[in-house]
């Protein structure tokens, strides 16, 4: 899976940009602010209909009245013209120039692994960074967990409502409230079954994925802690007195968190920022794997400012792992000084100063 050409018109700083990617390895060189950023977060948003770090109206260029990511893609079974306009009326995603009008229908046409400096917020931020990181990791190779994602959230929107009116009430009649919490339940299980399920198979790709990029043997696991998951529709009934009291739903998959654990010591308490990113680097990996495992393609590696607290043996270490998976990988970084002679022989090289992208060298 690839990408091998793409386009982008009017997309944050860039007016009009052309690049042509290698099968392998693309390294992008530039000072910080010269817009290497900004072209990872057109193949993400590429892949996932949506920015990873603003809203969509904010990737438009100052003073233009749109934005448009085109990109020629291939995967093993067929090559595919992706394009996503974005304007103040919304965005339109279109394949093959037929528009996919559910994005549910169009996320995981290509699938895309990222490495980006918000990511240390998965261990350091809030549940609701956790959450959001799993949904949209698993919703890439499964979109029957993104249907019921979807499906959980109306249910949830319709019940707080009526929490919200039935709270008014004296004496509040909850034959409604018993249908909704019951349509509620069935699909929270759904999804916490989903969830382990994912978390398992990460487990099972995780420690090998640390090991190798930390050499440390250390048992780090990743795990899920759903704050409902059993008996759970009458655990949801038995808390009706609170949930009318606060006007909303206290438990449920919009409640549940995820935490990483270094030989059972909790690592956002742990560890250091590099061991973090470490650790990160290895989920992404293996969730790679997980998305191999699933479709039988290795997924487009994004990888920002990768190198920075990563030592120069394990810089090598990466490039030459993702080397050896034939992966395509797109790399941003300030230098080079680190990288072994034979990598970058091995890799394509762009230059990019003041928001253009130039190719220096292409390893044919």
């Amino acid at each position: 899976m690839r990408v091998k050409e793409l386009q982008l018109y009017n997309f944050r700083n860039y007016e009009k940009q052309n690049v042509v990617f290698s099968e392998g390895v693309n390294l992008f060189v530039g000072n910080n602010g010269s817009g290497k950023t900004n072209l990872l977060e057109a193949i993400y948003f590429l892949s996932l209909a949506k920015s990873y770090k603003t809203n969509d109206i904010n990737v438009i260029k100052h003073d233009s009245e749109f934005s448009r990511i085109s990109a020629i893609t291939q995967t093993k079974k067929r090559n595919l013209n992706l394009k996503i306009i974005i304007s103040s009326k919304g965005k339109k995603t279109l394949v093959n120039n037929q528009e996919i009008r559910k994005l549910s229908d169009y996320i995981g046409t290509i699938n895309v692994i990222s490495f980006l400096p918000e990511d240390l917020m998965i261990i350091k931020g809030s549940p609701k960074d956790r959450r959001y990181f799993i949904d949209l990791a698993y919703g890439q190779i499964d979109r029957t967990y993104l249907n019921e994602l979807s499906n959980y959230r109306a249910l949830l929107k319709q019940r707080n409502e009526l929490l919200k009116k039935l709270s008014d009430e004296n004496n509040p009649d909850i034959t409604l409230l018993d249908i909704i919490t019951e349509q509620l339940s069935e699909s929270i299980e759904l999804i916490v079954s989903f969830r382990k399920s994912f978390v398992d198979k990460i487990n099972l790709f995780l420690q090998k994925m640390y090991r190798f990029l930390s050499d440390k043997d250390t048992n780090f696991v990743f795990k899920y802690n759903p704050s409902v998951s059993s008996n759970i529709e009458t655990t949801l009934k038995s808390k009706y007195r609170n949930d009318l009291y606060l006007k909303t739903t206290n438990l449920g998959p919009h409640r549940d968190d995820y935490e990483f654990l270094i030989d059972d010591l909790v690592v956002k308490d742990n560890s250091s920022q590099g061991e973090q990113r470490i650790m990160i680097l290895a989920l992404m990996l293996a969730i790679a794997d997980i998305i191999n495992d699933k479709v039988n393609e290795r997924p487009i590696f994004l990888l920002d400012d990768v190198f920075s607290e990563l030592d120069s043996k394990r810089q090598n270490k990466l490039i030459k792992y993702l080397l050896k998976l034939e992966a395509q990988a797109i790399i941003t970084t300030t230098n080079l000084e680190n990288i072994q002679e034979i990598i970058l022989k091995e890799s394509t090289i762009f230059r990019v100063q003041d928001n253009t992208i130039r190719e220096e060298y292409r390893n044919e």
